[in-house]
Parts: structure tokens; sequence; C-alpha cells
């Protein structure tokens, strides 16, 4: 089942980080993450590959090595661009070399431990899903520059005076997206480390995310009705928008899936490099980016 693989990998994810971050142990940090807490917890049921996370009562509490520390100052202007939908992050000191952080629990679980409620009832619950998420990327574009002050500063130029950039996730996966079994409901987007600011509309490429499911053998599938939800969510989105009708949008879309699955790791020289012929990636890309073009024009 995908509740047993997910805790297949979880387990394999903190076996790494505490060998790799020994001496300190994963008792030691399920103690200290209860205090800093205020109550008894346990590991989280999705892990990361550089972190180990603790969820105790209200907070999730998250322990990093010194080289994947998180920028506070940056995620403020991601808290602030997103409210509602990111937890707070707080640095709360460390333990040995491991950096803490206490963030609020954003509730629910990740979209795939929720495939089946999402899907069944031609994919009810998912609708209200998509339409959360568009209501959530959408608003992005309209923030005030005082609001992102703080992350335009660091960005070496600005594409277009009339595009906004924001800052946008760039691995919205099925396990970063928290939504209500019962409701569908998104409550919640994780995982903000490697936010980058950019153009508005690089992360659109996350509702493929939400419109298939990549399996073992036959590689990405989308759901039979596939083209209703996409329907759905454009019309949200473009609702929140205030209906505002700009090519760049879907520009941005299409950059930001090619560089998200774009490329891959060169063997020999351990650099990245465009996909090769025979990648999955690159069967992924054709079918998402010629598959969608017309879909996504109004």
């Amino acid at each position: 089942t995908m509740e047993a693989l997910i805790l297949q990998l979880s387990r394999q994810q903190i076996s790494e980080f505490f060998s790799n971050n020994a001496p300190v142990t994963q008792q030691q940090c399920n103690s200290e993450a209860a205090r800093i807490a205020g109550a008894s917890g346990s590991p989280a049921t999705v892990q990361g590959g550089t972190s180990y996370t603790v969820v105790a009562g209200e907070y999730a509490v998250q322990f990093r090595a010194s080289h994947s520390a998180l920028d506070i100052d940056f995620l403020r202007g991601v808290e602030q661009a997103y409210a509602g939908f990111t937890p707070f992050h707080e640095d709360v000191g460390t333990l040995g070399e491991l950096l803490i952080y206490k963030m609020n629990n954003v509730g629910g679980v990740a979209m795939y431990l929720a495939r089946n409620q999402l899907h069944r009832d031609n994919y009810r619950l998912l609708k209200r899903t998509l339409k959360d998420y568009a209501r959530l990327v959408g608003p992005a574009s309209n923030l005030k520059d005082t609001t992102l002050e703080y992350i335009i500063a660091r960005l070496p130029d600005l594409f277009a005076d009339d595009w906004p950039m924001v800052p946008n996730h760039t691995d919205l996966l099925e396990n970063n997206i928290h939504v209500d079994p019962s409701t569908g409901r998104l409550v919640g987007i994780c995982d903000w480390k490697d936010t980058e600011v950019s153009p508005f509309g690089m992360s659109l490429g996350g509702l493929e995310t939400m419109l298939g499911i990549n399996r073992v053998r036959e590689g990405w599938c989308y759901h039979a009705n596939q083209q209703a939800l996409r329907d759905l969510f454009w019309e949200t989105f473009y609702e929140a928008l205030g209906n505002p009708i700009d090519e760049r949008i879907e520009v941005a879309r299409l950059a930001g899936i090619f560089l998200a699955n774009g490329w891959q790791y060169d063997d020999d020289e351990g650099s990245i490099v465009p996909l090769h012929e025979g990648n999955r990636d690159l069967a992924y890309l054709d079918l998402v980016v010629l598959g969608t073009l017309a879909s996504t024009s109004r």
C-alpha cells in the first residue's frame, strides 16, 4: 500500500539522517522536540532527505544539518505571500551540530496518503483541492512591493516592471501538499526551503501533480477526467486574478515545468545536464507539455 511504502521510505531517511549526523541520536531529538513543543511527539509520517521532523501537538519541530539551514528572513516573505497556507518558521536553537526549527503544524495529510478519498465519487473532493490551490497561487501576483521588499532586494534583475516576482515553491509534489481527507480542503504547503524568487506563474506546473499519478510501470498517467479538472482549476485561477488574460502566465508555467523536469545528473561529472533520450522524465515532459498547451489557453 501507499502507506507502507511511505513508512518504509521515512524509516530509511531517518536512519540515513542520524547516520550522517552522529553522535546526535533520534531519542535526543525526540526529547528536545517534546521540550520545545511542550508536548510529546512522534516522527512525521513524511520525512525529508536532509532533515528529521517530529510532530508534537500544535507544532512540528525540525532538525537540520548546518549545511541545510533555513533562511528565516527569506521565509518571512513566503509566509506573507501565502498567508494561511504556509507554516510560520522559527529558529529555536541547536542540538549538538544540528539546527532546530519550530513550525506550526499545518494539519491534514500529504495528498498521496489521501488519494482514495480525493479520487472517489468522480474526484469530488479533489475538485475542492484544485479550487483552493488556484486561489492560493492566483492572488500572489497582486502582492504590493512592500510585502516582498526583502525578497526583491535579493534579485539581480527584474525581468519586467509590470510582471511580479514572487516566491515560487520548486517541489510541489504530493508529499508537500497537505489536505483534509474528509473535505478535500487544502490546509497547507510544506517544505519551502528551496523556494526561489522568480516570475509569477512558474510554480503552476504543480497543477499536474493533482491531475494524475506516476505509476511504476506505466509512468505518468492522467486521471480519466483530467481535462474537466484542469478547466475547473483555470476558471477558478482567473477569477482569483480578476480575469486578466496574459500569455506570460503560460510562458512562466512552461518555463517552470522545464526547469523542474528537464535536467539530470551526469554520472561521470556529477553535474546537471539536459535530459538524455530514454530518460523517463523526458517522456513526462512530452506528455505534460504537448498534452496541456491547448488546455490552459483562453
